[in-house]
């Protein structure tokens, strides 16, 4: 899909200022393990070295979805794995779990029951829409484990199955807007994007965009481009550059979130982009300022690291991650 971006926080005083709080509580065991654990934090991928046209906008990709490597090296943006879950989740909000999310999180269904063939799921919920996604989990599960062709609408539906019903974003002030056409200049140069799903929030009269996700098939994500990571950093770009001309003015310190769902696997980022960096991105290509993502879970770009919804922890550590980011948006 083309580009998406996160977007800075959300009530008028942290889309301006804030940062985000970081909890000092250790990673503790249990079903909520992975959320807190501790994760390597060498970076992935660089903003350094050199290449022809580094330097020039006009040879950087015109759409996110082409984003590459050296896109990331011409606007100066590395990835990083998270040392501690609050650097990308606010772990520090004491949010209650409504029990119609919880009840996504079935401790009984995992990978191995989602690989069958013939599975019932009408023994597995009493609840007829946690079921439907059941329905859904399995045929994403299904999709990947088989092979067969490599569309992403079942992941797609998935996706919004988390958005709209276990986890709803779509609530007021937040609105979700699916594929909208987004754009971001690097000095005259346009470029493109199209997010599978953007988090929009009224504020003041005034709609930005606070969260983006994008979702991948398996097998439309390789090492050689750093699992899609190229694209969701056009993504976050082209979304605080919406959210710039929105606000009619350049934020001191954007907070930006994204989630990356490729399959049934979930990553979460968050990146801080200074008002230094705009100011350079509207000239031409950053010579100075730069922009560093965080990612959590995992040590490394591969999705296989993040967490994983077929799995009953997986599911508690996404449900629980987008509870926390909701309340965090809407505070």
């Amino acid at each position: 899909m083309e580009k998406s971006s996160l977007h800075p926080s959300f009530s008028s005083q942290f889309f301006l200022d804030k940062t985000m709080e970081t909890s000092s509580e250790e990673a503790t065991s249990g079903s909520t393990s992975e959320l807190q654990s501790s994760t390597s934090g060498q970076p992935t991928s660089s903003s350094g070295g050199v290449s022809e046209h580094l330097d020039d906008p006009d040879f950087l990709s015109n759409y996110a979805s082409l984003f590459n490597l050296r896109d990331l090296r011409s606007l100066r943006v590395t990835f990083r794995s998270a040392t501690q879950a609050s650097e990308v989740i606010p772990t520090h909000l004491n949010t209650i779990i409504p029990q119609e999310a919880q009840d996504y999180i079935l401790p009984n269904v995992n990978r191995a029951m989602l690989e069958n063939l013939r599975l019932n799921v009408n023994p597995l919920s009493n609840n007829s829409i946690v079921k439907t996604f059941i329905h859904k989990l399995h045929q994403t599960v299904l999709n990947s484990v088989l092979q067969v062709g490599t569309s992403e609408t079942f992941t797609d539906t998935l996706v919004a199955h988390l958005i709209f019903r276990t986890v709803n974003f779509d609530q007021w002030p937040m609105i979700v807007k699916l594929h909208p056409t987004l754009k971001f200049s690097v000095g005259r140069t346009t470029l493109s994007a199209v997010p599978e799903f953007v988090i929009n929030l009224h504020l003041n009269g005034k709609q930005y965009s606070v969260l983006i996700i994008e979702d991948k098939h398996l097998n439309n994500v390789t090492p050689t481009n750093d699992y899609g990571e190229p694209q969701i950093a056009a993504e976050i770009i082209a979304c605080g550059d919406e959210n710039i001309r929105q606000g009619r003015r350049i934020f001191d310190d954007m907070h930006i979130y994204a989630i990356r769902v490729v399959s049934t696997y979930v990553t979460f980022y968050h990146a801080k982009i200074n008002k230094e960096y705009w100011q350079e991105l509207a000239v031409g290509c950053p010579q100075q300022q730069s922009i560093t993502i965080t990612r959590y879970p995992g040590n490394n770009s591969d999705p296989i690291n993040g967490f994983d919804l077929s799995t009953p922890n997986g599911r508690q550590n996404v449900i629980v991650a987008l509870c926390k980011l909701r309340e965090l948006i809407t505070s």
